[in-house]
């Protein structure tokens, strides 16, 4: 049995209807909310595993200003934006405001169960992996990435990143001074081989503007153009 709890907030009843009909055969709690003060109260009672958010909720870019509220409060806790917004700065937007997808409206009640799953196993798996050999610290070079907790550590200097950027920060960590290819990057993280090179772009971006001394011009986490990324720990 399942016991993992959605929080899905949007203010048309429609749609938070046609969410809970694609999720309920899972057998996930689904909760609804149509407003940030809902969402904030609602907030201070349950502790949720997933966000799915509207951008427009009742002003135009309320989702966003609600994104940053969820992720000081739940740091690591996967936030899935829905919009009927499908340009490429709004996905950019919703992306760097905290989300770890972003889907647009209309969505196949299919993909966004299959989305929804995928992303609750993987942060599943980052929160409560009880591997031992998952236990121990990975150092390379200035960093040092805590397994057991999840954690990043620059020079020993806790650096706070969101579930998705945790999951990237940890796959370079662990693949040091390797080249990769944004399909490869996509497949490994994201678990899916859509890829989307807008969210890939977005996340290194983020990552450097928390890793990097000078994100202008990165040392530690480099492109290697026209094939896709590397992480070199020592920046040399």
């Amino acid at each position: 049995m399942r016991n993992e709890k959605i929080l899905v907030i949007d203010d048309e009843t429609a749609i938070r209807r046609l969410i809970w009909k694609a999720l309920q055969a899972t057998g996930i709690l689904i909760y609804q909310s149509d407003s940030i003060t809902s969402t904030m109260d609602i907030m201070t009672r349950v502790k949720f595993d997933l966000f799915l958010l509207d951008v427009s909720l009742e002003h135009e870019n309320d989702g966003y200003y609600l994104a940053q509220m969820i992720r000081e409060k739940s740091p690591t806790t996967p936030i899935i934006f829905l919009s009927a917004k499908k340009e490429e700065e709004d996905i950019i937007a919703g992306l760097e405001t905290g989300a770890d997808l972003y889907l647009t409206k209309p969505f196949s009640p299919d993909v966004l169960r299959a989305q929804v799953l995928a992303t609750l196993k993987r942060s599943k798996v980052i929160q409560t992996q009880q591997d031992p050999a998952n236990q121990k610290e990975m150092i390379a070079g200035d960093f040092r990435f805590d397994r057991s907790r999840y954690q990043l550590f620059k020079n020993d200097e806790l650096i706070p990143l969101s579930s998705k950027q945790t999951q990237l920060m940890q796959f370079f960590i662990e693949n040091p001074d390797q080249v990769f290819s944004k399909e490869q990057i996509y497949s490994n993280v994201w678990n899916s081989g859509d890829v989307d090179p807008n969210t890939i772009m977005v996340f290194i971006s983020q990552l450097r503007n928390k890793i990097e001394d000078d994100p202008k011009h990165a040392k530690y986490l480099r492109t290697v153009w026209g094939i896709g990324y590397t992480f070199i720990p020592t920046g040399d």
